[in-house]
């Protein structure tokens, strides 16, 4: 979870980048993570090393064929939210969501080999109906969901998952926009002292940006002591 004593740059530049996907504007995702998230990093990595081989930490996050893959932590309707533990190398139940806002109205999960500005791996929806949790899937990058909640910036990608044919059929449409976006803004509603917002979406290439991004802090960030910021000099390529 992100500390409140994270860099006010950090901060600044995670707010431009809110407004800038709010108006329609491509934008770069911030190349600073911040102390508390450098520290869960150094945790998540340390836990994972009880196991020879781990979901998180041993997947790649994109395929040569330009695919990403996801592990689907909760399935589309359902309402108990799961969640990676990663010393046990296996999904488990946090809590279960109110009847409203109700079940979750995306299949959800993570990309491997990620840390986003909160600590914890980046986010992913996959389109379509329910598929079975606890799983990795292969998908093509269709948009980035904007969002911000009581930590900062928590943008999650969507994919449309590949088929046998290798195709991707599923589209994010303008009710998918609207469903799935409603129930975001809405599922921190009876928890104290939280919230969450969504100013908007944008297209694939911001996706793939913050996955090369959340990719890079996995990469170089576990490297240095969790005490302090990381910077990724460079944002990257893609």
């Amino acid at each position: 979870m992100m500390d409140p004593s994270s860099s006010g740059a950090t901060r600044h530049a995670m707010a431009a980048l809110i407004g800038a996907i709010a108006v329609g504007q491509a934008a770069l995702p911030p190349p600073e993570l911040p102390a508390a998230a450098t520290a869960e990093l150094a945790r998540s990595v340390a836990a994972s090393k009880a196991h020879r081989t781990h979901v998180w930490r041993d997947t790649a996050p994109l395929n040569a064929d330009g695919t990403l893959n996801g592990y689907i932590e909760i399935a589309r309707g359902d309402r108990r939210k799961w969640e990676y533990d990663m010393a046990r190398n296996a999904r488990v139940i946090d809590r279960v969501m109110p009847e409203d806002p109700g079940g979750y109205p995306v299949n959800y999960g993570f990309v491997p080999q990620t840390v986003s500005y909160d600590g914890d791996p980046f986010d992913v929806l996959v389109l379509g109906p329910p598929l079975a949790a606890g799983r990795l899937v292969r998908g093509v990058i269709v948009a980035l969901m904007q969002m911000e909640d009581e930590n900062g910036l928590d943008a999650k990608v969507v994919i449309s998952p590949v088929d046998r044919s290798g195709s991707a059929p599923q589209r994010l449409t303008a009710e998918d926009e609207r469903r799935i976006g409603d129930y975001f803004k809405r599922y921190k509603q009876h928890e104290p002292g939280k919230f969450s917002k969504v100013p908007g979406w944008a297209g694939p290439e911001a996706g793939l940006t913050f996955v090369r991004m959340t990719h890079a802090f996995f990469r170089d960030c576990r490297r240095l002591p969790p005490s302090a910021a990381c910077k990724v000099r460079e944002p990257p390529a893609g």
